[in-house]
């Protein structure tokens, strides 16, 4: 679900791909802020973006609320819940 440095533009591109469906995600480099990702969400015919942000002490959040040791825990909680998010997340996007 990792894609690295890829734009905002492609992401939903991917995303919005047939084989992908309501609730495929993935998680790219921020390309406003240094050190952060995005999470890129399918929401049925259109793609929702959700900044993570890295705390200083280490962990990630999208809200500050919820923190987690890693994006593998961040990813699983949001699977389960979607806690804000407008879906929970499903399958990873199909590269």
């Amino acid at each position: 679900w990792y894609f690295g440095k890829i734009k905002r533009i492609e992401a939903e591109k991917k995303l919005l791909l047939p084989e992908n469906e309501h609730g495929a995600f993935l998680i790219r480099d921020s390309e406003s802020r240094r050190n952060d990702f995005s999470l890129s969400v399918r929401d049925g015919d259109t793609v929702k973006h959700y900044r993570i942000r890295q705390l200083d002490e280490g962990g990630f959040f999208i809200a500050r609320r919820t923190a987690f040791r890693t994006l593998q825990e961040l990813v699983e909680h949001y699977s389960k819940d979607a806690d804000g998010l407008c879906v929970n997340l499903r399958k990873p996007c199909i590269q």
